[in-house]
């Protein structure tokens, strides 16, 4: 049975280990995350295109900002930066929050779960701000329900994370007052009241509504209609995403058994159960040797971002009741004060997170050699190259494939101007942010091995 100090200790060794074999690896460039940085060197400037994400935005490009203002060159080397803020801002934020809960088990392991089922289930596509936001909700709950007192460290710390959740993503439009609440919740249940921590706190609440209505805003006049409408349709899409099917079908079966019999927390029976999913977890990469598309993909990640918000909701909803004193005699709370249901429900969310591991390591070296075949196919040709002739067309690496960010991929791995581009499939008939056989030319930017 792991102690709260070995489990978060561990936590963290092991989600800054993978932030930074992600990061070496250049997962940031996946998808979007080749546009942020054809855009960043192509001007030498922040990529911040929609204001109601831009903290987001800003934060997690400081490191590719820096390795430009240094004078490096290199699009490898940029790419990994790249990688690394978008990586390490909501690693970070997680790391936080398991410092903060390392002294209760149970807040722990709903911090280590919410990194399992939401953050390596969605990360992925780690250039979406949602990875951000998700880890501040988190951060930002994790603070207030293990406090003490009010103090002026926390009232402060919870005023600078709130002004930064003002623009970092529309999940903010039901977090933002649900924070906020909680917030008020926290001045009323603590005496006595100094002004100076209370007028933090209330600083807090008044970033929170403000949160709430730039997200508001945001949806209201988007950047992109069609771009909202798309994600509407996707958000019912979450199950494609077999990664998060199989790690929350467990966590599900256990949050259920506990809140209909949670004096069987104490016991073994709930976790036998989603034992059997755990384990299909953790074999799923073994699926990718049936040649289907029935196994972890990284594209998947994108459709589950929209109600991994809602589970966010649901794991700060729940611990709000579990330290609210007017539910002391709550029986999931009950159950949970005994030592051997904690380190249960500890061991349990230690394990999924393992469970996670396999399938991510899958996926990155997937993305690995779907760069590796790319880059060789760049510096192998000149001028237009016909996706239909390249190693990407082919399976498995097709599945990583987006169309419209094939040209700017190719552009992005060119060791010199002439290198070649590759064109969009003959069938893709939508938007391309350039025409291969006009690329852009970035200067003295170019990847080198």
């Amino acid at each position: 049975m792991p102690s709260t100090t070995l489990a978060y200790r561990a936590t963290i060794g092991l989600i800054w280990a993978l932030a930074l074999w992600h990061s070496w690896i250049c997962r940031g460039l996946f998808i979007d995350g080749s546009a942020f940085l054809m855009n960043i060197v192509r001007y030498s400037s922040f990529f911040v295109f929609y204001l109601p994400r831009v903290y987001a935005m800003v934060a997690a490009q400081l490191p590719v900002m820096a390795g430009i203002t240094l004078g490096v060159t290199d699009l490898h080397q940029l790419g990994q930066l790249l990688s690394l803020g978008l990586f390490a801002l909501p690693t970070i934020l997680y790391s936080l929050a398991l410092m903060r809960a390392r002294h209760d088990a149970v807040v722990l392991a709903i911090v280590i779960t919410a990194i399992a089922v939401v953050f390596m289930t969605t990360s992925f596509f780690i250039v979406g701000e949602y990875n951000t936001a998700y880890g501040l909700t988190i951060l930002i709950a994790v603070r207030l329900v293990t406090a003490r007192r009010l103090t002026f460290a926390d009232g402060l710390a919870l005023l600078a994370a709130a002004a930064f959740s003002i623009r970092v993503y529309e999940v903010f439009i039901y977090l933002g007052p649900l924070l906020g609440a909680m917030t008020l919740w926290q001045i009323r249940r603590f005496k006595p009241r100094p002004i100076v921590p209370v007028l933090l706190h209330l600083g807090a609440v008044a970033c929170f509504v403000a949160a709430a209505v730039v997200a508001v805003d945001s949806v209201l006049h988007p950047w992109s209609a069609e771009h909202l409408d798309e994600t509407y349709v996707m958000a019912l899409s979450f199950w494609q995403n077999l990664q998060f099917d199989l790690v929350f079908i467990p966590v599900a079966t256990v949050a259920v058994w506990a809140l209909v019999r949670p004096e069987q927390l104490r016991t073994v029976r709930p976790y036998l159960w989603a034992a059997v999913w755990v384990v299909l977890l953790a074999l799923s990469p073994l699926l990718a040797f049936t040649d289907t598309q029935l196994r972890p993909l990284a594209r998947s990640h994108y459709v589950a971002r929209t109600v991994c918000g809602l589970i966010i909701a649901a794991m700060v909803a729940f611990l709000w009741c579990y330290t609210a004193r007017k539910l002391d005699q709550w029986r999931v709370r009950l159950a949970l004060q005994d030592g051997g249901a904690r380190r249960r429900v500890l061991v349990f969310a230690c394990l999924i997170l393992l469970a996670m591991v396999p399938s991510d390591i899958f996926l990155s070296l997937s993305w690995q050699s779907y760069l590796t075949s790319f880059r060789q196919t760049v510096t192998s040709h000149t001028g237009v190259v016909a996706f239909e002739d390249t190693p990407m067309a082919q399976w498995p690496e097709v599945l990583l494939v987006e169309n419209w960010t094939l040209p700017l991929q190719g552009l992005i791995l060119r060791s010199k101007r002439g290198d070649g581009i590759v064109a969009p499939p003959r069938t893709y008939t939508g938007w391309t942010p350039f025409p291969p056989d006009d690329p852009p030319h970035l200067g003295r930017f170019v990847w080198r091995d």
